[in-house]
């Protein structure tokens, strides 16, 4: 993957935030490179801009300092090459599991058969097609996070970027859905950038887990993971390199940014 030109590309980014105490710094000098098919996992305490970061990537906000690329083209919007996916899953509840995963595609007017055809696909994908005449409000935390899913890879983007979508999940729900997504991945070999806290779910799902310290956001570190596929939340070598990542988060390597904060293990 390193010898493919970067799908995603951010050059001495900076952002800032006017706030009543003043301009608050969230990211500096932030250089990174997210190469096609790669599964990159932004990993720091809360307040360090994972967030943020996420957002320059979407084009929902824009740099202070600085460029975000995205095959090469400097990112100033959102496009459809790119979709994100929030803990807060804003499903529709009038809507049945398929009226949702089609809503994208109705939206950009895509004939009934083909949204049809391709929302069964997308669900088949994440194995809820028996669930298609369901409606949200009888659905499980983890069966909406897979409509969400769903509803991202229907209109078939070269990127997902993930927003601690598994903050709410108990962790069993956790566990099936970190194995589902690296089977989606393993189908699709969609590019992904995965922010969470949680260094355990990072080393599951990465090939990278990239680091950020507390406010002002910068890259401390970045971790390539080399454990074979598909990895679980409680495998070894996970574990073992959990420990490390938690421990470069804890020890001296903040570089004065403060703590790990609420960077969690498990």
């Amino acid at each position: 993957m390193d010898a493919l030109a970067p799908v995603l590309s951010l050059k001495d980014v900076s952002k800032s935030f006017a706030s009543k105490q003043g301009m608050v710094d969230a990211l500096e000098d932030i250089n990174l490179d997210v190469a096609p098919r790669e599964v990159v996992c932004v990993l720091g305490p809360s307040g360090g801009g994972k967030s943020t970061l996420l957002n320059l990537m979407a084009g929902l906000d824009q740099p202070t300092e600085g460029e975000v690329r995205c095959n090469g083209v400097r990112v100033t919007e959102p496009g459809p090459d790119r979709v994100v996916i929030f803990q807060e899953l804003a499903l529709f509840p009038w809507l049945n599991v398929l009226g949702n995963v089609e809503f994208g595609l109705r939206m950009k007017g895509v004939s009934k058969d083909e949204r049809r055809r391709r929302a069964l696909e997308a669900l088949e994908l994440v194995h809820l097609e028996k669930f298609k005449d369901s409606f949200i409000h009888q659905l499980s935390g983890g069966m909406k996070q897979r409509v969400a899913f769903a509803r991202a890879l229907v209109i078939d983007p070269a990127i997902l970027l993930l927003d601690e979508p598994f903050g709410a999940l108990d962790p069993e729900t956790k566990d099936r859905l970190l194995a589902e997504i690296q089977e989606i991945w393993e189908k699709t070999h969609k590019t992904i950038v995965f922010v969470t806290h949680n260094v355990r779910e990072a080393v599951t799902l990465g090939d990278r887990v990239v680091l950020l310290t507390a406010r002002p956001g910068r890259i401390k570190r970045d971790y390539r993971v080399e454990l074979p596929r598909p990895r679980k939340i409680d495998d070894p070598g996970v574990i073992e390199l959990a420990d490390i990542i938690l421990g470069d988060l804890r020890g001296n390597g903040q570089n004065g940014h403060g703590e790990a904060g609420d960077v969690t293990a498990d």
